[in-house]
Order: structure tokens, then sequence, then C-alpha cells
């Protein structure tokens, strides 16, 4: 019997999220197996913190893994050798090239891209080089009210406000960070960060459902999903009402009478009414508000995905704004990115760029930064203007619109191609599918760093060689686009043979290798930065009133009696499952009176677009009127209740959080 020794220790980051969280993971040296994996003490961020994700992550290393590649889809698909198959790859995208055009050929990047900044520079590079303009990405299916609002409110894309700890109130609407660790801004050690603030403040919740995080919270507000705007609405009328420097905010801010009169009517009755909060706590919240001064708003999916996402993300800004909170301790602050420094330059932020042209299939949304809506896709196939499709780390079979649609839709297309780490829908459906690299496979170097939590970069070596069956993404990526004239490095490079490092020192201005390497972890500039924004905005000061929002607002209708509302598992991560967790569908007794449910027994959960099969939960964490599905699950995809063609008008977001539902038993 062979007894297992640690022979290697390697210091590491966890990135399955933003919150990047330290690791320390254990090799045997003979195999390269994972042993375990742990949290880091000595981490400065994350203190020794690891979710379940994150200590499961060697389980995942070896389970559900894609090893290889493979050509063909269903009964014809065969397994290949990567040079192959990046060869067939390479020959069908240029006859599309040839017979079609580049616009033909789009992409589609998820989370698995996010944190492969080298799979996502290789990928940028081939599309600039092809010609291709068309991209997709989960942005704009959960959270691009943030882009939206940004560019609205601040002028710009480039700011995501993070909680100051020292914060006398922190409010979280539609976020639950004990278990989601955060969206759009990394929240390590959450339970820690919550008692933090409690010793010398207040912690409240904005959610239809008395989440993990509402269950620690001073306070918790119950409301339907997609009325979270009014509660919002309701605060920026009570701070206005109770006395603020008007010269100091006309100076930071233009468009504040214009918004008071528009918070005028979300009075306490009239918002109780509406969101079916308790009248009390909605009192309790306001007087929250009023005695900390300054506070930090945390908005999640649970916001961003309803009808009111838009308008709710604005209420919050502008919450933001006239108490000012934005850029002042106590507050808020903004990551100018540790190479960026967007703060240390002295030319404004560069504005925001969207396109009021929108896609062919429906030209009145609007494109952010190049990128189109997602829930289009399906349509674009069908159209006939959309025959080949490149997915990188992400599974948009499940995380579309109308799953079962979208899955004809994309199992239709010339060319599938789709490059990640473990088998999902999506790489069941490809014409083409690549196994990469993992995380514990690759070096890195931290990403997407205008959204982290301090401002610092970090990088790791590979813990354990990458599989020849396991090449990084970027690697396979590089080798297309050779084939296909484009070089993502220099044309004399063997790219089996170039390392990581050295594509990074390449390809990163400043990035100093030994200097990190040494580091041993994170490099952290500072903490939390302040009193750098407002002189650097692109139009000089916050617009309080956009009037897209202002529109928007008006022609918000009712929200339906019974919806449901979407949530995040501790042990799940989208599609990529961490434990043995499984999906339930959590009503209220009232709720399960009304539609003569009883716990525990196999329901339908029906919307206009679609029906899942899964177990009820009755239970008094969720509001009356929600069913509070979760998200990532192929057999119960909560996705198939959402339509493609209800759709933000503007973003083109897909309406789930807040959808009309009704809920049946499935009896013999």
């Amino acid at each position: 019997m062979k007894t297992e020794r640690v022979i290697r220790q390697q210091k590491s980051f966890c990135r399955i999220c933003l919150a990047a969280c330290g690791i320390v993971v254990d090799v045997d040296d003979e195999t390269d197996e994972i042993l375990t994996v742990r949290g880091d003490a000595t981490h400065p961020l994350s203190e020794g913190y690891l979710c379940p994700k994150g200590r499961a992550l060697g389980t995942i290393h070896a389970r559900d893994r894609l090893d290889g590649a493979y050509l063909g889809r269903g009964t014809d698909r065969v397994p290949a050798t990567v040079e192959d198959a990046v060869a067939d790859l390479a020959r069908r995208l240029r006859h599309i090239v040839d017979e079609h055009g580049p616009g033909a050929i789009a992409s589609f990047s998820g989370s698995g891209t996010f944190s492969d900044p080298m799979g996502g520079w290789a990928l940028g590079t081939l599309k600039r080089g092809l010609g291709i303009s068309q991209s997709y990405s989960t942005n704009t299916v959960d959270a691009v009210a943030k882009v939206f609002v940004g560019n609205l409110v601040a002028g710009t894309s480039a700011l995501f406000p993070q909680p100051d700890p020292a914060t006398r109130l922190m409010l979280y609407v539609g976020s639950n960070p004990v278990v989601s660790h955060g969206q759009s801004i990394p929240i390590p050690n959450p339970i820690r960060r919550i008692r933090a603030v409690q010793e010398h403040g207040q912690v409240w919740v904005i959610d239809p459902r008395r989440t993990e995080t509402a269950a620690l919270a001073d306070g918790h507000v119950a409301v339907r999903p997609g009325t979270d705007h009014a509660v919002l609405a309701y605060l920026v009328r009570a701070v206005l009402a109770g006395g603020v420097d008007r010269q100091a905010l006309a100076e930071r801010a233009e468009g504040s009478e214009e918004l008071e009169a528009i918070v005028a009517r979300f009075d306490r009755d009239s918002v109780a009414a509406l969101t079916g909060a308790d009248p009390e706590r909605l009192e309790a919240l306001a007087a929250a508000v009023l005695d900390a001064g300054r506070l930090a708003v945390v908005t999640g999916t649970g916001l961003t995905m309803s009808r009111g996402g838009n308008v709710g993300e604005w209420m919050a800004w502008a919450l933001s704004v006239v108490t000012d909170s934005f850029d002042q301790g106590g507050g808020m602050w903004f990551n100018p990115g540790y190479q960026f420094r967007l703060d240390l330059r002295d030319r404004p932020i560069r504005p925001g760029r969207y396109d009021r042209s929108g896609p062919p299939s429906r030209p009145d949304l609007l494109s952010f930064n190049g990128e189109w809506p997602a829930a289009l896709i399906a349509e674009e196939i069908r159209s006939g203007r959309l025959k080949a499709l490149l997915v990188t780390g992400a599974n948009p079979a499940l995380a579309l619109p109308t799953g079962a649609d979208v899955a004809g839709a994309l199992g239709s297309l010339d060319i599938l191609a789709a490059f990640d780490i473990t088998a999902t829908a999506t790489t069941d459906l490809a014409t083409h599918a690549f196994g990469c690299a993992d995380q514990l496979e690759r070096p890195d170097l931290g990403s997407l760093e205008l959204f982290g939590g301090a401002v610092y970069t970090q990088y790791t070596d590979a813990v354990v060689p990458p599989r020849p069956d396991r090449p990084e993404m970027w690697r396979v990526i590089a080798k297309v686009a050779r084939q296909l004239g484009v070089e993502v490095l220099d044309a004399a490079d063997d790219l089996d043979a170039v390392a990581t490092d050295e594509v990074m020192v390449r390809t990163r201005r400043g990035f100093d290798l030994d200097a990190l390497r040494q580091a041993d972890g994170p490099v952290i500039a500072e903490t939390e930065v302040f009193g750098w924004v407002q002189a650097r905005l692109p139009y000089g000061r916050w617009r309080l009133a956009p009037a897209e929002l202002v529109a928007q607002l008006e022609a918000l209708p009712t929200v339906p009696a019974y919806v449901v509302a979407p949530r995040r598992q501790l042990r799940r991560m989208n599609g990529l499952r961490y434990g043995e967790e499984r999906p339930t569908a959590m009503l209220h007794p009232s709720s399960a009176e009304h539609f003569g449910v009883v716990d525990g027994e196999v329901v339908e959960v029906a919307s206009a677009s679609g029906v899942l099969r899964l177990a009820a939960q009755v239970t008094e964490a969720v509001a009356p009127g929600v069913v509070s599905v979760p998200h990532g699950w192929r057999e119960a995809n909560v996705n198939v209740l959402t339509s493609s063609t209800d759709l933000d008008p503007y973003t083109g977001m897909p309406v789930l959080s807040g959808t009309e539902v009704v809920v049946r038993p499935v009896r013999a």
C-alpha cells in the first residue's frame, strides 16, 4: 500500500472568483497528484480563508476534466490530437472567412477566460488579426447594468465602487457574499468582513430571501424581485429631505433637483405597497442611513438580473453621490489598477464606449465596448449571419435564455469551437473541443485589476506541469491563429517550446517577473485610494438624472404576484460543481399553499418561455410570492424560464429575476 508524502508545497492564488484568495497546495512530487489545498495564512488579503470551492480545487483538477481534443458532434465525434484538431479548425475558419467574411465569426467568453489572462490575450490577438469584431460574453447575462449605469452617471465604464472597510453602514442589495464572495467586486472571508463592520457600524441587506448574509446582518428588508430600486429611491428621498449641503452637491453632481423630483413619490407607504417590505423596516433602514452619513452600497446579480436592474443600479449610485460616499473614506473607493494607475494620470478617465447601432437582429440595442448582447446569439445563428463561434471558458448552452432553443442553435453552427478545462453542455455540442490547462497547471498573473479589493497584482507559477493533452489555452489559440496567417507571438517562435512566463514578459508592459517571483505572494501598492476620481471624471461631475434611466423608471411595469428569483450555491460556480448540493425550488408557506405544493415533492416551475422540474423546499426564508431557483444545473436550468425576446431595452440583458412563474406539483 502506497504511503503518500508531501514532497512539494506551492503557494498560489485560487482564481475561482475575483476574491483570489491565497492557497497552499501539497503535491506528491513523484506523481504530481494534488493531495490537499488549504488557505494560505500568510496571504495579506485572504489571511488563510478559503471557501469550499477553493478547497475543492484538487478535486476539480482530477475530476470531470476535458482531456485532449475532439472533432465532430454526437455519434460522429472522435478523439483527435491537438495538432489535427487545430488544423481542421483553422481550415474551416478560413473557408468561412473566404465565403462569408470575418463578420460570420464571433467569440463568447466567460469566467474561465476572465481568470485566464493569457488565454484572453491570445483570443483578442487572433480576433484583431483576422478582423473578427463580433464579441459576446457572460457580462451581458448577469451584470451589464453596472457598465451601462457607470457610463451614464460617471461617463466611463472604468469605475467600479468598492466598500471601505471602515464604513459605518454596509448595504448589500441583491448580493449574498457569504456564498458568492462578491459579484464584480471581491469579498474574501465575507463573514469576517461583515463582523468587522459590525464592530463599529451596521450591516443591512435588501433581498427577497433571508440569505446567509441576511442571517448575519443587523437588518434585512425583504422585497419582491425587481423592486429593489424603490427602496433605494426611498433612501435617496430621505437623504435629500434630511438636509444635505446643496452647494457641495451641485459642485460634485448635476441633476440633483431633477432627481429630487423623481424620488418624491417614493414615500414609505408607497414603497411598502410596491415592494412588499415591512414599513417599519424601511423606516429603520432610512434612519441607519441618515445616522451613518456615508455608507457603502454593494449590488449583486439579484438586482442586475431583474427588469429594474438599470434603475436599481442608478439609485445605488445616486444614493452614494448624494451622501458624498463616493471616493471618500467611510464610503466607497475606486480601484485605479496596479498597472493602469488611473489616479496618477493628469488627464480624465477615458469615456465609456458604447454604440447605438446594435446587432442586426435587434438594431435598437446598444453595443458596449464592442460587445453585443449574448441573448441574441441564437437569433444571429438562425438568421445565417453567425456561422462560427469560438467559446473560451464559458458554457453558453446553460448561460443563455431558453436553454433548449440555444442548444439547438449552437448545435446547428458550422463551427462551434470550445476551449475549456471540463466537459460541459457546450463542449458536448462542439464541432471542435479542446481540453486546456487549469489554474493549477499554468503560471498566471492577476487580471481584472480594476475590480480588485486592493491595488495589487500577484504572480504564481504552475503548481504542477500541464499534461500534453491539456495545453494552455493561449498556446492552442496561437496555433490556430498561425495557421490562419495571424502571429500571436513571432513567426520564429516554437509555440510548443516558448514558456508562458516569457509570453507574459513580452505582452505585459512593466511586468517584472523576477520581482514578482521574489515577492512570493501579492504585491500591494495601496489598500484603498481616495480623493482622485472627481477631478478625472470625463464630464467633471456625476450625472444624477440621465434621460435613459429616467425614461426606464417611468416605464417599469408592475411586478407579477409570483415570480422566480435565481440564487447561487456555496459549492457551485455557475455550471462547475464543487460539491454534492442539489437544486431546489424554495417557496414561502403561503406560496406553497396557493399552488398546493408540499415540502419535498417534485414540482414543475413554468414561465411563458419554459418549464423546469425539481424538488420543492417550503421555507419562510423567502418572501411570499418568490420562487427561488439556483444557477448552473444542467438538469434544472433556471435559464429555461427566461426569454430571448424579453430583454432590457438598452442593454439586451435578459430578464430573469422577477419573471412570472407558476408552480405545479408532479404527482402520479
